[in-house]
């Protein structure tokens, strides 16, 4: 029994790695491939290594293998989530269906951050209020 709940999570973990191989290869932009290959690689690597642990069976083992699954959901989203900050920086082109860029106008090249919500509320507010003076001037 133990040796299909095995075969199970190997086979789970080489679908899921499967599914991340194909992301890469078929999305669309940068940004879509960061985010098939981060989850699907993710939770592939770590039912392979849930296999492992169970194969192995000491408490050694499973601690390990507990610690490298934590590790990997808290460092690999981060990561990928920063190399997909990187290319908004640069101006990687996002897939032409993208539907809104939510940094879109609040990077500061200056001081290489980010403009807070209460900044560009605090922009938006005064374009508005330039664009009524302006209206008011005009007529």
């Amino acid at each position: 029994m133990k040796e299909y709940i095995i075969l199970f999570f190997l086979i789970l973990g080489t679908l899921f790695i499967l599914t991340a191989a194909i992301g890469l290869l078929k999305m669309p932009d940068v940004f879509l491939r960061m985010s098939a290959s981060t989850i699907a690689a993710t939770f592939g690597v770590a039912s392979m290594l849930i296999a492992v642990a169970i194969h192995f069976g000491t408490v050694r083992i499973i601690l390990h293998v507990a610690g490298i699954i934590v590790f990997l959901i808290l460092t690999v989203p981060v990561g990928a989530h920063m190399m997909a900050r990187a290319s908004n920086i640069i101006g990687l082109p996002m897939w032409n269906k993208t539907v809104r860029n939510d940094l879109e106008g609040k990077y500061k090249p200056d001081c290489h951050g980010f403009r807070s919500p209460s900044e560009v509320k605090n922009e938006e507010k005064d374009i508005k209020e330039n664009q009524n003076t302006n209206e008011v001037n005009h007529h």
